[in-house]
């Protein structure tokens, strides 16, 4: 694995782009009227989408900044989305931007033996991998964002009502339970063995998350077969095992359940995620500091100790998502933060550069160190602290403009 309160400041954005914190960032924040330390209003990337770049003096901290405008930008057809490397390898995030307005590195990832990404991996309503137990940032259809640990309930719906639970995504079943396949599937493996498996085809509804999709039983088929859905098809496999595998013949009519949910919070606007990343663990919780290290089975080290880092928030009222890296290991230049650190950033300093003025209320860290990476418009724009430069990750998180825009990714 490599490793808020909002609120609104008056006035327009006015003064030099580098500031000196004197007493930590409420002194800043105390100070910033003073100080005249906001700078020019940023970069316009798109409508409603702003680059900003912060030099900060005590640290030092060499800080990148993107704040979406959320409902203005989905109105222009400016989108999030995540990329993944191709052939489950690794890629340089400016490799995975191409065509994309904007981009940040994405999750942690695993390479003992195949490159594998730690966490929820939901890309254009597709699950290519469930949720693992750390914090994740996914989107709904209608722009709304939402972080949290999500939990995956999946499941089957017979004609008399019963609830079949589907236990894995895109992998073998357990030998007592489902598991499901979909048309990602075919990224993860080109074949399926299981003792018996149901081919499964929409009856004309488009598949969402957090929705019941009517489908047909197509075939039964038995031992293995390869692996090639199209878009609204699915498999469902049993193991050897499972109790229910007489209750489902051809030809009948399901319900697919396929439910994604944030623990203990509520799903915002259609509730549909279309794009969702993994990453860790939580920084701020209902504009409370709250770094979730310990729960989120990561070390203490690795959230004290100052390194580059990459973290994502939004605003209380969910309408401005932000976007950040903080360059490190790079004496004299910037030195790196630690979560704590950066968690105050995006609860309180942040509001002094935005464009809005607001701060984060709920924020998430992602992979950091050497993978930090923010890249606008095809150029890397922050200092990788690699010496060999850009490092390559498994994923991204994309800003991309939409259909009819010409340049959708």
């Amino acid at each position: 694995m490599n490793a808020s309160r909002a609120g609104v400041r008056p006035g327009p954005p006015t003064g030099p782009g580098q500031c000196r914190r004197r007493g930590g960032w409420l002194a800043l924040v105390a100070a910033a009227a003073l100080l005249a330390c906001r700078p020019e209003r940023g970069e316009v990337l798109a409508p409603g989408v702003y680059h900003h770049r912060l030099q900060v003096a005590e640290g030092p901290w060499l800080i990148h900044l993107l704040e979406i405008d959320l409902p203005q930008a989905w109105r222009e057809g400016v989108r999030l989305r995540p990329a993944v490397a191709p052939d489950g390898g690794l890629a340089k995030t400016s490799v995975l931007a191409a065509g994309a307005l904007a981009a940040i590195n994405g999750d942690y990832f695993y390479t003992q033996e195949t490159i594998r990404i730690a966490g929820l991996q939901l890309r254009d309503g597709c699950l290519l991998q469930a949720p693992q137990g750390r914090s994740a940032f996914a989107v709904t259809a209608d722009g709304q964002p939402s972080i949290g640990v999500f939990h995956l309930a999946a499941g089957l719906l017979t004609a008399d009502r019963r609830f079949l639970h589907i236990a894995a995504l895109n992998r073998r079943p357990p030998s007592g339970g489902l598991s499901l396949y979909d048309p990602c599937a075919d990224l993860l493996a080109d074949s399926v063995r299981a003792e018996v498996g149901y081919e499964l085809e929409s009856l004309g509804q488009v598949a969402a998350i957090n929705d019941t999709v009517p489908v047909a039983v197509t075939q039964v088929r038995r031992q293995a077969w390869p692996l090639h859905l199209g878009p609204g098809q699915w498999l469902v496999a049993a193991g050897h095992a499972w109790p229910e595998a007489d209750r489902i013949a051809a030809g009948d009519t399901l319900g697919l359940c396929v439910g994604l949910r944030p623990a203990g919070e509520s799903v915002p606007g259609s509730g549909h995620y279309v794009q969702g990343i993994g990453g860790g663990p939580r920084l701020l919780r209902d504009g409370a500091i709250s770094v979730e290290y310990a729960a989120e089975r990561l070390n203490r080290g690795f959230a004290e100790e100052r390194h580059p880092r990459t973290a994502l928030g939004y605003s209380r009222d969910r309408r401005w998502l932000f976007l950040v890296t903080v360059d490190g290991r790079q004496p004299g230049y910037s030195v790196g933060m630690s979560l704590s650190e950066l968690a105050q950033f995006l609860q309180t300093g942040m509001g002094n550069w935005t464009r809005s003025g607001m701060t984060a209320y709920q924020a998430m860290n992602l992979d950091g160190g050497g993978s930090t990476t923010m890249v606008i418009r095809q150029q890397v724009v922050n200092r990788p602290s690699d010496q060999t430069g850009e490092r390559p990750v498994a994923n991204a998180l994309l800003v991309t403009l939409g259909p009819g825009s010409g340049r959708e990714r």
